[in-house]
């Protein structure tokens, strides 16, 4: 069975974004880094210091973000962003919507409902959302996010909230 969020192999590419707004990415890094590098300390006797390869990576974003957004404007003056038909089917909007919402509701919540709760029941409603909805795949999504709880806090040593089930992992 096809889930609904996956993609189809016919279909190609969903969404494209012009050379510009990549350009544009590129500009905006390459000057956040050089604004960043500026504050570095001098090497006293150093003509080369903390702030050389930073600034000339900055220097080199810069001038390709500038030259992508040149060249993707004169080649492609249209539309800065393309979305295929297929965003626009309700199953996948829901998905996305069901992705976004559910982790930033996890991320208010994280403390007081847990990893293991909490990662249990997003991972349930994307698989609810993307059309998987055989009762397996609850027990799928328990089964992976106790693995990846138990791996990151008893080998990794990564302090994750448990919540609810405090005590009991």
């Amino acid at each position: 069975m096809r889930s609904a969020c996956g993609p189809y192999p016919h279909e190609g590419v969903f969404m494209k974004f012009h050379d510009s707004i990549i350009g544009l990415l590129l500009v905006a890094f390459g000057g956040w880094v050089l604004w960043q590098a500026q504050g570095f300390p001098d090497m006293p006797g150093q003509i080369i210091g903390p702030a050389t390869f930073p600034t000339l990576l900055g220097c080199l974003c810069l001038l390709g973000g500038l030259m992508l957004i040149w060249e993707g404007r004169k080649a492609s003056p249209h539309a800065l962003i393309s979305l295929h038909d297929g965003w626009r089917i309700g199953s996948r909007i829901t998905c996305v919507a069901v992705a976004i919402l559910g982790t930033l509701l996890l991320a208010v919540t994280f403390e007081q409902v847990g990893f293991p709760v909490g990662g249990t029941l997003l991972l349930s409603a994307l698989f609810l959302s993307a059309g998987l909805t055989h009762p397996k795949w609850i027990g799928v999504s328990a089964v992976f996010v106790l693995t990846v709880h138990l791996v990151m806090t008893r080998l990794l040593y990564v302090p994750l909230p448990s919540g609810f089930v405090k005590g009991l992992l």
